[in-house]
């Protein structure tokens, strides 16, 4: 019996080491990671991805202009535009009433105004004197000078004289020629034959 146990133990020494022990298992493989953003050059711009080309927008029609609005009163919205300056000119304006009819000679009157382009101008004479004799003439005038030379002239006129005169009250903006005498009214008394006449002259001033 001896013997077979040597034996026994010499062919355990003899066998290979690796026969006997457990071969481990394979550790599972890491997760890749994510691969990092290219990072641009310095200086260089940073690119943008690429988009997709857009479709035109619809063409917006044009709203249509509004009419001016009614004022709270009712009446439209004016539009004012600014008047241009005067020339730089005097204009003389005559004024002449001119009494005539019946048997009485033809009595004259003459009011003269000098005034700038565009300005106004007026002129108040009353007589003091009580009565049926006394009486009262105002007037008043605004030039305004055409490109063509001519004087396109407001005038407010108001004539009061004896009985036999009638009272004359006259608003006008008429167009004189430069130099050039116009009659602008003629008034006649309701009572008897005596008229009143009224010319305007415009004299441009050099």
């Amino acid at each position: 019996m001896r013997p077979v146990a040597v034996t026994a133990f010499v062919l355990a020494l003899a066998a290979p080491h690796g026969a006997f022990a457990q071969q481990p298992e394979p550790a599972p493989a890491a997760p890749a990671a994510p691969a990092a953003p290219a990072t641009p050059a310095p200086g260089a711009a940073p690119s943008r991805p690429a988009q997709a080309p857009r479709a035109p927008a619809p063409a917006t029609p044009a709203a249509p202009a509004r009419p001016p609005q009614p004022a709270p009163g009712g009446a439209p919205f004016v539009r004012v535009e600014p008047e241009p300056p005067g020339q730089l000119v005097n204009i003389q304006i005559d004024i002449v009433l001119t009494t005539e009819g019946g048997t009485q000679a033809p009595v004259r009157k003459t009011v003269t105004l000098t005034l700038a382009d565009r300005q106004e101008g007026s002129v108040r004479s009353m007589d003091r004197a009580a009565g049926p004799q006394s009486g009262s003439l105002n007037v008043d005038a605004r030039p305004v000078m055409q490109p063509n030379g001519r004087v396109l002239t407001r005038i407010g006129l108001e004539y009061s004289g004896t009985e036999d005169v009638p009272f004359v009250q006259v608003r006008a903006q008429p167009l004189l020629e430069a130099g050039r005498a116009l009659r602008i009214s003629r008034a006649v008394s309701p009572r008897t034959d005596r008229a009143v006449t009224v010319e305007v002259t415009a004299t441009v001033l050099k």
